[in-house]
């Protein structure tokens, strides 16, 4: 294989061209010319992503005005993603992807009627899925089970929806407490409800193995679609429960809150004090993610509010 046929000689048809043209501009770069040559020499789809999401976080701190150092060795003989440096400020950060989350490429057609179904006055968001090539009956009684169940269920419960004939229509998940007064749907192709929080866990313990021992350490999760900023969260503060030792806000029947199965959960995993997620989306040529802090964290204010600036928005 030619190095004309990797790197961006091979996917920048699937980048936004303005990110194309910074990637080749680190050519012979003092700090970046080592994350240009190893995106150049990817020769898979899945190894060019890898290096892509690098990238688009070193170009966004190189935008803010930031030095970028990239794959910076520690005392356990790991290596640490990229150092990044501001005004005297100073993040070691470690970038993750999430990879095989999208669906196949597929056309899903919505049906009106399911707008009924965000007329419920129940403050959960729920995903909810159906089979191809319903047709308008089927989907009528389909969303009428749906209905059914979203008024009574609680939050984390599942439901398959059977048609007349016992074959299945679809399925309907409560999945996570919602601020409005009503129902939020997300909706899903009919594969199936896939929770991809505990890879993220796993992701994220990967990356605590690579933290540089007392520096400030931030994890940055990305995935392909928006909807992966819940399972970073949740990965760690907790999955989301009802819960019994507390009482419910006002105007609502039951309490809900987080569970204990999240890694910034009392006293484990301490060195974790930052965790964001990021949207790989390469046809996007700007950075949007969603930054968390850890609450009795040891950060200086000063890197707290750097890590904020680059990768909260």
């Amino acid at each position: 294989m030619t190095s004309f046929n990797n790197g961006l000689d091979a996917f920048a048809n699937d980048l936004n061209p303005a990110i194309v043209g910074m990637i080749r501009s680190w050519q012979g770069d003092q700090e970046l010319d080592v994350l240009y040559r190893r995106i150049q020499a990817s020769k898979t789809r899945r190894g060019f992503l890898d290096c892509f999401a690098e990238t688009l976080v070193a170009g966004h701190a190189r935008q803010a005005g930031c030095q970028v150092a990239v794959e910076i060795p520690t005392p356990t003989g790991k290596t640490v993603d990229m150092h990044i440096q501001k005004d005297g400020r100073s993040l070691f950060v470690h970038v993750k992807r999430l990879g095989g989350t999208r669906t196949t490429s597929r056309r899903l057609t919505i049906s009106s009627r399911l707008r009924i179904l965000e007329k419920i006055n129940r403050s959960f968001v729920v995903k909810i899925r159906w089979h191809d090539r319903l047709d308008d009956e089927a989907m009528q009684y389909f969303v009428m089970a749906a209905g059914k169940f979203i008024e009574r269920a609680s939050l984390g419960d599942e439901h398959v929806v059977l048609g007349e004939d016992g074959n299945e229509l679809g399925g309907v998940k409560i999945v996570a407490p919602n601020d409005a007064k009503r129902v939020s749907l997300v909706i899903g192709f009919p594969d199936g409800f896939v929770d991809h929080t505990e890879r993220v866990v796993r992701l994220i313990r990967r990356a605590q193995q690579q933290f540089m021992p007392k520096e400030a350490n931030v994890v940055l999760v990305c995935t392909p679609n928006v909807t992966g900023v819940e399972y970073v969260k949740s990965a760690l503060y907790g999955s989301h429960e009802e819960r019994w030792d507390t009482h419910p806000p006002r105007g609502s029947r039951v309490a809900v809150g987080r569970s204990d199965d999240g890694l910034w959960n009392g006293n484990q995993f301490t060195e974790s004090q930052l965790g964001g997620w990021f949207w790989l989306a390469p046809m996007h040529h700007e950075y949007q993610g969603k930054l968390w802090i850890r609450e009795g964290n040891s950060l200086q204010l000063e890197v707290a509010d750097l890590a904020c600036d680059l990768f909260d928005g």
